[in-house]
């Protein structure tokens, strides 16, 4: 039989790369209209586990973001955009989806290798892409699930009921040492970019991305870890001022 080389690999894996992000396109644009991107956040509300995060979504690739960021959907796990195929009604998304599920299926431990290598070797990893390699190679098990004490569950809902307070004033006070600050609270540099790019002449909406961003990397009930962030990232960019300010507005 034919062995297949290492370069024939990787041209399979760049391929179903670049197929990966085709798919997610093409259901993207098949997603217009604020009725179908309801539909899509409906299919998977039961995974993703968070009224809160769907509630603010409003744009489709914001949905996606989040779900390879629980990692729901990856380039190894493309098994839930059929849920976006059955939302949408959409025969397109459907036949490259299936086109792609031949391909991964076919070559799946080769691609799985160069995907997790790429993971380790990335300069930029979100901390959603460390937590698939942790889990990928097996270097731990999931820790069991801890139930939050009430301090826990008091700091979380102070934040909850502040969050808009503290939104509107770091969009006021940040100005344009914005992309520091988001370096600060571990949004990667990429990220920014795509902010920037997309809001070049709105300043408040490229920081209110930016917080939104990163608070997107914690679950509802982690979301004190997120305060500790964003305290010590306003501290690393000398607005200790700022941070004062919110330790006194969670207070009340």
């Amino acid at each position: 039989m034919e062995r297949i080389s290492v370069q024939d690999h990787r041209a399979v894996y760049e391929r179903l790369c670049k197929d990966y992000l085709n798919l997610k396109l093409l259901a993207q644009n098949a997603c217009h209209g604020p009725e179908r991107l309801e539909r899509c956040k409906q299919s998977v509300r039961q995974d993703i586990h968070s009224c809160r995060k769907l509630s603010r979504i409003t744009q489709f690739e914001q949905l996606v973001a989040l779900m390879e960021q629980r990692n729901l959907v990856s380039l190894l796990k493309p098994d839930l955009i059929e849920r976006f195929v059955l939302a949408l009604d959409t025969k397109e998304v459907g036949g490259a989806l299936t086109s792609y599920r031949d391909a991964l299926r076919s070559h799946y431990e080769p691609v799985r290798r160069f995907y997790l290598e790429d993971l380790r070797h990335r300069d930029r990893r979100t901390l959603l892409e460390k937590e698939v390699e942790r889990i990928k190679l097996q270097e731990a098990t999931e820790p069991p699930a801890v139930t939050p004490t009430a301090a826990t569950n008091a700091k979380c809902d102070a934040y909850l009921r502040q969050r808009d307070s503290i939104y509107s004033l770091l969009q006021l006070e940040i100005g344009k040492s914005w992309k520091v600050f988001g370096r600060f609270l571990n949004v990667p540099a990429g990220e920014l970019d795509e902010i920037e790019e997309r809001n070049r002449q709105d300043l408040k909406t490229r920081i209110y991305e930016t917080l939104e961003r990163a608070e997107m990397q914690y679950d509802d009930a982690a979301l004190d870890q997120y305060v500790a962030v964003l305290l010590k990232a306003l501290e690393s960019s000398r607005r200790k001022d700022l941070k004062r300010k919110i330790e006194t507005m969670l207070q009340r």
